[in-house]
Order: structure tokens, then sequence, then C-alpha cells
């Protein structure tokens, strides 16, 4: 009998010391993950927040997540996202609130043993040539989730971090893939009327990455100006290219915004006005980036000249932005049209 009386306060004692360790246990509460992408981070905003592609790029861990399901959708704030795996009982991500920069969400993570609950705060950064999205985990680890920690070496924020980490160089691949996919279409002759174009006038090497950088502030200079005066704009923002056709490798062109008005400029802006002539065009239409801008060219002219069409020269061509970064974050979506004069 006392030989189980020893036994019996020999598992308490073991149970009273280790209860006594686990809860001096130091498990870090606080994670934070940089990442830095070429991707704006709009576009990254826009996939974390909508848990309908999750299944595209998120894990926690290296299993295939199992039964996931989506409830309400459609409310924001009670959006929420549940699945399990071999390593997690249950997994569970719901929104909780959003700001212009940023997003809050929850993370709860239950095994047989504990569940721990991991407040992650996203902050989107788009700068010049790059973007960062900022992300801070936060989580206080009760007495079974230090246990579980000293069974395992690794804590729920630990295996958070890392699987967010690896998910999110999984969501830029496929964002990548998303927006690079682009069409070149011709939409053939069309007849454009008189209008005029509110612009100013700068040179470039042939290269359209830097003419669209220099257009870009002119663009929302002119629109800031037609808000004010309360202009109606006409075509959105037009490129007219003034030396196309001259064989120069300084290309002069005018970027502004479409007017169906001849609008008086007051001496104080730095803008200038020119009246675009009716006439015959060939168009061919770039839905995607940008940078097949040079391709878009390439090809209209390639086109033209298959069907000997003769170009116009007393006409300037132009790009047209029917859809630009100004409408959606989303290149693949952008819309450009390109305009060659022809003589009929």
């Amino acid at each position: 009998m006392k030989f189980f009386k020893y036994i019996f306060f020999l598992i308490v004692l073991i149970f009273v010391l280790g209860s006594l360790y686990i809860a001096t246990v130091s498990v870090h509460n606080q994670e934070t993950i940089n990442f830095e992408t070429p991707i704006n981070a709009k576009l990254f905003e826009s996939k974390i927040k909508d848990f309908s592609s999750y299944s595209n790029w998120f894990s926690i861990g290296e299993d295939e997540a199992i039964n996931p399901r989506l409830s309400n959708s459609e409310d924001f704030e009670n959006s929420t996202l549940s699945w399990q795996n071999s390593k997690f009982e249950g997994i569970n991500l719901q929104n909780k609130s959003k700001f212009s920069d940023s997003l809050v969400q929850q993370l709860t993570l239950k095994t047989w043993l504990s569940l721990s609950e991991i407040d992650l705060t996203w902050k989107f950064e788009t700068l010049e040539n790059n973007s960062n999205l900022i992300l801070h985990l936060e989580s206080n680890a009760d007495f079974w989730q230090k246990a579980e920690y000293v069974f395992t070496g690794i804590s729920h924020l630990d295996i958070a971090k890392t699987s967010i980490e690896n998910s999110l160089s999984s969501l830029e691949s496929s964002i990548q893939k998303e927006i690079s996919v682009y069409d070149i279409a011709v939409v053939g002759k069309v007849e454009t009327s008189r209008f005029y174009l509110l612009h100013a006038t700068s040179a470039a090497r042939l290269n359209f990455n830097k003419i669209l950088e220099k257009s870009e502030p002119i663009f929302k200079s002119i629109e800031n100006f037609m808000t004010e005066k309360k202009f109606e704009i006409y075509k959105g923002r037009l490129i007219l290219f003034e030396n196309l056709y001259e064989n120069t490798g300084n290309l002069i062109f005018s970027p502004g915004i479409g007017s169906q008005e001849k609008i008086a400029i007051p001496d104080t802006y730095e803008i200038l006005s020119k009246s675009v002539s009716q006439g015959a065009y060939f168009k061919t239409k770039l839905t995607g980036d940008h940078i097949n801008m040079e391709e878009l060219i390439e090809y209209s002219n390639t086109i033209v000249a298959n069907r000997s069409l003769k170009i116009n020269t007393r006409l300037k061509p132009f790009l047209e932005f029917e859809i630009n970064s100004n409408s959606t974050v989303n290149p693949s979506k952008w819309i450009t049209n390109y305009y060659i004069p022809i003589i009929e």
C-alpha cells in the first residue's frame, strides 16, 4: 500500500513541478513580417481580405485544407473562413475591421490540447518602386499553449508566422501570373470627330516606360485643373505623338486630357490647348499592362503595312487610356487604344 502512496505522491509532485515549470516558460507573444514586392500593395490587399481565393495560396503548415467553409462573405466584419488539417482540429480566420491602408483579422488555431487566438494587423504601403506589406502578429499564450510548446518545441505563433510568409510568396506568384496576361486586338478603321487636348509637351528617348513616367504627373495636374474649373472631360487621358514618323531617337509627345470644347487657359497655368482634327484612324487595342506598349505599336504598324494602308502624316498618332491605374490597380484589366491616322 505504501508503495502505491509513494507512486501517487511522485505523480503529484511531477505534475506540480511540471506545472510550475510550464508556467515559467516564456513564449513570444509578438512577431512582425515585412514582405517587399514590386507588385502594387492594393492587389495584395484585395486578395487578403477576400477569403474566396484563399484556397489557391494560403495554408497553415504544409497540409492541404480539409472541409473549408466560408461564412458571411457579404458581411466584411463577420466574414469567416474555417477549415482543418492534420495538425489542427480547427482553423478559423475572421475579418475584423479595415481602414484606408490597413486590415485587422483574427486567426484561431485549435489542437487537442490548446486553443490560440492570434490578432493579425496588416499594413499596405505602395511606394514609387515597390510595395511593402507589414504584418504584426500578437497572441498571449495560456498555460495549455505553453504546455504544447514544451512538448513540440514550436508555438502556434511561430507556425502562423512561417505559414503566412510562405503563403505570401505563393500569393505573389499567383498575382504575377494574373497580371501578366495581356491581349492585342485589331479594332479596324474608325472615324474620330474633332476635339481639343489640354496638355503639356515633353520629350524622351523612344522608351515607353519613360514616356509614361513623364506623362503621369501631367495627367494629374490637368485633371486637377479641369476638376477645379468644372470642365467636362472627353476621352480621358491621351498621349499625342508629335514626331513619331520622323525616325528620330528623341520622341516629342503631348500627354493631356481631351475636351469637346475649346478652353481658354489662364496664364497662371502651365497648360496648353490644341485641336485634334477629325479624321480616319486605324485603331488597335491593348488589354493588359503598359509594359506591352511597345509591342502594341509595333504590331499596329505591321498590320497597317500588311494591309497597304497609307499613313496620313498631317495628323498625329495617339494613345487613349480607356482604363488605367486610376480605374483599377490590376494591370491585366487596363485597356489602351492606339490610333494611327490613315488616308482612305
